[in-house]
């Protein structure tokens, strides 16, 4: 007896599996496990094949080994650092993957059509059919945005290099893509860091200052011609030193001119307070014959009142009028005595003399100086006059000399600017820029992921898993009873016989 389904005492506990039943199994579904296996390990194999990618990379190396002029008026002193931030590679990496350059790579590379008999080919013709398949612009924006997921763009630890790296089932493609994307990069890197135009506007400038300092140049030289300065500065710090040196005599002649008047004034002083003769010579002489006379007489007076005392008394007249004689010879022979002769000699006073020397030589000395004084005094005059004209055409001139030094700097400074630009045009021109490509894409010869024998074995292992999994599930949910034993065990009374169907069951 055989049920369908196995409906009658089906919550009854049923037996383990044995290894045999496993045999069994796969005895009996050997056709399904022979068919999935083929079936999966082909269809892994060919998914294998066909859905393998191909893994392009490049490498960028960014380094200041240049650095662009500055598009200013103001000179570049600083040096630029060698070094390179994180964020300067950052910025490299967002340059790289921007999406007008991945636009241009998408479009130049053909991005936005799949290839002919491909599954988006065959799905694009369908949707095409049915007048559904997106326009142009709106594959061209798909593909960037696949693009932009697929391309893997980041700068290597410790270093100053950035890999970029896509995968694609088409290896040429895919190297193919790098290699436009790193060539538009280069160009791009050198219009974003360089702006456009910039030889062109510092040609530009240079011509200009050339022009003003010529016209500054001309107007200065003209000035010199109608002042008659050549170096306003110069004339005017040897006229300043003239000047200081003329005053510098003009006060000492002064300071002579005072001196000399007190000495004159001295010398005049003592002038009148001094005799202009000297007594050279003093001399005092008696009259020797009236001395002697008088003593002479004087004496015989003596004698004779003598001789009267010897006769007569002392008041006697005679004696009295002896005595009164040899008292007049006493006061004549006084009177002569005093009455001696004074000779005085004199002569030029020689103090008198010098004085009056140096009082001719002191007005003499005036009068030199005085007419210095007044020579100086013009001559200062003049210097300092010359020195204030100088001072005001100086600042004139110093206005042209400023302004044409000024020129001058800018016309120098946009020349050199001019040649940098010069020089950078050609770096450009021979592709010297700060990013270079170190490695350069190759066309991928092996797929990405595990080889070809590990890719084999796991198909195998894949298909014997889904195959076996096929047969245990078939079995599974098949209700027949296949051997007395399923039905004894699901009837749980024993079996007598059994009648299998004709498919062998």
């Amino acid at each position: 007896m055989i049920y369908e389904n196995g409906e009658k005492h089906k919550g009854r506990t049923r037996r383990t599996f044995s290894l045999r039943d496993l045999l069994a199994i796969g005895f009996r579904r050997r056709r399904l496990i022979l068919l999935s296996f083929l079936a999966t390990l082909a269809g892994a194999v060919a998914g294998a094949f066909l859905f393998a990618k191909y893994e392009s990379e490049v490498k960028i190396l960014v380094q200041h080994k240049r650095s662009d002029p500055v598009v200013t008026a103001e000179n570049n002193v600083s040096q630029i650092d060698r070094s390179l931030a994180p964020d300067e590679l950052n910025s490299e990496v967002a340059l790289l993957t921007s999406r007008d350059l991945l636009q241009k790579v998408v479009v130049d590379c053909n991005l936005y059509d799949p290839a002919p008999w491909t599954l988006g080919w065959i799905e694009l013709r369908l949707l095409d059919t049915v007048h559904l398949a997106p326009d142009k612009e709106t594959r061209i924006f798909q593909a960037v945005l696949k693009l932009e997921n697929d391309l893997d763009a980041e700068p290597l630890p410790n270093t100053d290099v950035i890999k970029v790296v896509y995968d694609h089932k088409n290896p040429r493609l895919a190297a193919n893509v790098l290699t436009h994307l790193s060539d538009l990069y280069l160009e791009k890197h050198v219009s974003v860091h360089r702006p456009g135009g910039t030889r062109t506007f510092f040609e530009g400038e240079t011509d200009l200052y050339e022009k003003a300092l010529g016209a500054a140049e001309a107007r200065l030289a003209s000035f010199n011609r109608r002042s008659g300065i050549v170096s306003a500065d110069f004339e005017k710090q040897i006229t300043i030193q003239k000047l200081t040196d003329f005053e510098g005599e003009l006060r000492e002649t002064q300071a002579n001119i005072a001196q000399t008047q007190q000495s004159i004034r001295l010398l005049e002083k003592e002038a009148a307070s001094t005799p202009s003769r000297q007594t050279t010579q003093v001399r005092n002489a008696n009259n020797p014959e009236a001395l002697g006379a008088l003593q002479s007489t004087l004496l015989n007076l003596e004698l004779k009142r003598t001789e009267l005392l010897t006769q007569f008394q002392p008041n006697h007249r005679l004696v009295a009028e002896v005595t009164a004689e040899i008292n007049q010879a006493h006061a004549a022979l006084e009177n002569a005595e005093k009455a001696m002769l004074h000779e005085e000699t004199s002569d030029r006073d020689a103090t008198y003399e010098w004085m009056r020397s140096e009082l001719a030589k002191e007005r003499a000395a005036l009068v030199g100086l005085r007419a210095r004084g007044s020579v100086l005094a013009a001559a200062v005059g003049a210097y300092r006059t010359r020195a204030l004209h100088l001072d005001s055409q100086g600042l004139l001139q110093q206005d042209l000399l400023r302004k044409a030094k000024a020129t001058e700097q800018n016309f120098l400074l946009y020349l050199s600017k001019r040649e940098e630009a010069r020089i950078t045009d050609a770096l450009d021109q021979q592709h010297i820029v700060n990013v270079a490509i170190s490695e350069r894409a190759t066309v991928a010869l092996v797929p990405i992921g595990p080889s070809l024998p590990v890719k084999l074995l796991l198909a195998a292992v894949l298909a014997v898993l889904v195959s076996f999994g096929l047969a245990f599930a078939a079995d599974y949910f098949d209700r027949s009873f296949r051997t007395p034993d399923e039905l004894q065990e699901f009837l749980g009374v024993p079996v007598l016989a059994a009648i299998p169907r004709r498919d062998g069951h």
